[in-house]
């Protein structure tokens, strides 16, 4: 691999680009590509490598590529896949130093596809060449008028998009028209061969005609998660980065796998990872250039609360709910706010917040305007507002004749409010879905407008995520932790709770006190020697779930109580699987009834290791509520993990007893980190549960997964 981006220069800013693959057939891409580059009106040269020779619409033809001019930036590849490893070596070798590799049949396509990108890279490379794709849907950089998509008509404007899918490009492009923004550049990025995403997204970040980045992603290949994050968090200081991930459930997954071969690591630390580096996620991809154009236009949202105002008693009612729902919250207008709505509306108009002027902007459109100025004139508390109403096209778009104002001439009187008050603005009418004179008016004032009232929600909450990014402290992602001490585990022979915990105690993880016993008699005498109660565990290697089989007793308190708890816990286990399968007990210290957390750490193609925390327990598969952290981990890395779980009111303070140590949890998780990289066949740990013991964490159990050993 080359240094990072200034080849990336010749890939959007190329003074000559040569086509390759390139057919008189009118019936065949290349020739339409070049048509469409040509009708979009750009000045540099272009030159045309295929069988012909001779000159088509200005541009010269050539038929063998030792004959190419020596001063070519960019060649656009549309070769068959076969017909490529050939050729695009030899362009390489004429100076060439990037290549956009149009042509599918590599990777995606399986083993011999995944070769044959490889010699294709590593060919092309050699020569000097880096390789945007293969299997890459074209590209736009629309300020220079270059157009390889092969389509007309893309709105140019602020928001650069990087793809995995050509078709995710297209419909966002249609879909611009509506909320009337554009593109300054589109890149697919197919199989990733060479440059990965997060190269463009350096570019871009420098770029003075990208105001705000979208990334449609399926996967980033192996090992470049920690240049992702590092990349991004740079970038998206400087401006928004917006990102839907692809392949979120298992089938969708294996879509972008046979879509584009990436490595596509479980969603949640896809979530992490863009977290942690201030891009803001989407989860639907209708969403997603609605959310860019939001933070392109509004300012970011200091604070959660929101003022929601306009017409229509269902709309405000639906409003505050997805408002809420979103996480932020409608708090009631203070009473002097009140007071001053009622000067101004009708006495049965609602006035708590949402405020409905019950239908009185027909007589005056610009209302939605003065009402939001009214509340920031009495009540300054709010972050963000929320107008909402039939806006726009109500009965055909007319007003009343004694109007001041039409609707398009009352957008820019609410834009007003919101570039002198610095709080984001955003409209919901029914009829956004539409295009009109009104709806644009408010965009171009700077207010968005949706028909849908979740996507507002999701937008000012996309604004405080914007806003929590920007003013967050820079902390350094480094472990302060003192070196490993964990023992060496022996996967060679049959792993077993009891040597697990040994490593880990050596790493610092704390565990009740127990011993290790062959016999119900020697239960006995360790029991009386831990003192009760203690909790009494079969040793059933390789079985993952003991209680399911009775492999486990709590709270005995006595010796004949664990000494016969052994032996029908022996009888239960013969009857079930077979004697041959337990080695023995563990009699464990019991350590009482406190909130179990699950934490535990694994290996990961994208970030070499990733840890997790949820909820804990017997219960945790079935709730199945966990949260991946970024390693090495650190408290505001926790604090964020455990803000996305369902569960995460019940790690604060709850039922007196105080919140879940940040710190420790992070301690807890790169001691587990530490063990895990000391053993290199180990591929997991886990601790379940680990129970929060006043201010220390105990782990209960701990279980280790391990490659095989030939």
């Amino acid at each position: 691999m080359f240094s990072s981006t200034p080849y990336l220069r010749e890939l959007y800013e190329p003074r000559h680009i040569v086509i390759v693959g390139f057919s008189l057939n009118e019936e065949k891409e290349p020739i339409k590509f070049l048509n469409v580059l040509l009708k979009q009106g750009y000045s540099g040269k272009i030159s045309l490598l295929g069988r012909e020779r001779g000159t088509y619409q200005g541009c010269d033809m050539y038929a063998n590529a030792e004959d190419l001019p020596g001063d070519i930036d960019l060649a656009f590849s549309m070769l068959s896949a076969e017909k490529t490893l050939e050729v695009l070596p030899k362009v390489a070798a004429r100076g060439v130093s990037v290549a956009v590799v149009f042509t599918s049949g590599f990777a995606e396509m399986g083993v011999a596809g995944a070769k044959l990108q490889e010699s294709v890279v590593e060919a092309c490379n050699k020569n000097g060449m880096r390789l945007v794709g293969p299997n890459c849907p074209g590209y736009f950089y629309l300020p220079n008028k270059i157009n390889l998509t092969g389509i007309l008509g893309i709105p140019s404007g602020p928001v650069g998009m990087i793809s995995q899918s050509g078709n995710v490009g297209i419909t966002l492009w249609d879909q611009a028209a509506m909320l009337d923004i554009g593109f300054s550049a589109f890149v697919g990025v197919g199989n990733q061969s060479d440059v990965p995403i997060h190269d463009h997204i350096e570019y871009l970040g420098s770029d003075d005609n990208t105001k705000v980045i979208a990334l449609y992603i399926e996967g980033l290949p192996a090992d470049q998660g920690t240049r992702f994050i590092s990349i991004c968090r740079e970038v998206s200081k400087k401006k928004p980065i917006v990102a839907l991930k692809g392949g979120r459930t298992t089938g969708g997954m294996r879509a972008a796998q046979s879509h584009t071969a990436a490595m596509s690591s479980a969603s949640k630390i896809y979530s992490a990872l863009f977290e942690d580096c201030g891009v803001i996620e989407v989860h639907h991809l209708e969403h997603l250039l609605p959310i860019c154009e939001v933070l392109y236009r509004c300012p970011p949202m200091k604070g959660r609360r929101i003022a929601i105002v306009g017409s229509g008693g269902g709309h405000s009612t639906v409003c505050t709910d997805e408002v809420e729902i979103a996480g932020l919250t409608v708090p009631e207008f203070n009473q002097e706010l009140q007071d001053a709505f009622s000067k101004r509306l009708p006495a049965y108009a609602p006035k708590r917040n949402p405020i409905d002027m019950t239908g009185g902007f027909t007589k005056d459109p610009s209302l939605f305007a003065q009402m939001t100025k009214l509340v920031l004139e009495h009540d300054t508390s709010f972050d963000g507002f929320i107008n909402y109403g039939l806006y726009g096209l109500w009965h055909g778009g007319e007003v009343h004749p004694d109007s001041p104002c039409t609707y398009a001439s009352a957008a820019p009187i609410l834009g007003l409010v919101q570039t002198e008050s610095e709080l984001p603005i955003i409209f919901y009418t029914p009829y956004a879905y539409q295009k009109d004179a009104s709806f644009t008016a408010l965009r171009n004032a700077g207010v968005p407008c949706y028909a849908d009232l979740n996507l507002c929600a999701l937008g000012l909450a996309a604004l405080n995520q914007r806003h929590r990014h920007l003013s967050a402290p820079d902390v350094s992602p480094s472990s302060d932790d003192p070196p490993c001490r964990a023992g060496i585990l022996d996967v060679s022979e049959v792993l077993t709770e009891a040597s697990a915990i040994n490593c880990l105690e050596k790493a610092g993880i704390r565990f009740p006190k127990f011993e290790e016993c062959q016999t119900s008699e020697e239960v006995a005498m360790a029991a009386g020697r831990i003192g009760f109660p203690v909790v009494l565990k079969a040793v059933l290697p390789g079985v993952l779930h003991k209680s399911d089989l009775g492999g486990v007793a709590t709270g005995l308190g006595s010796i004949a109580e664990t000494q016969r708890a052994a032996e029908e816990m022996s009888e239960r286990i013969t009857s079930q699987i077979g004697a041959h399968r337990q080695r023995g007990f563990l009699v464990c210290e019991d350590v009482g009834r406190h909130r179990e957390l699950f934490a535990g750490v694994r290996t990961d193609s994208l970030m070499g290791t990733v840890g997790l925390i949820g909820f804990g327990g017997v219960y945790a598969e079935a709730v199945g509520d966990t949260s991946v952290c970024l390693l090495p981990a650190t408290p505001e890395r926790i604090a964020a993990s455990f803000s996305r779980l369902r569960s995460a009111s019940m790690w604060g303070e709850f039922r007196g007893e105080a919140s879940v140590s940040m710190s420790a949890i992070s301690q807890f998780l790169n001691k587990l980190n530490s063990a895990l990289l000391n053993n290199a066949s180990v591929t997991a740990i886990e601790c379940n549960p680990v129970m929060t013991v006043g201010s220390e964490l105990v782990a209960v159990d701990a279980a280790v997964e391990y490659s095989k050993v030939s």
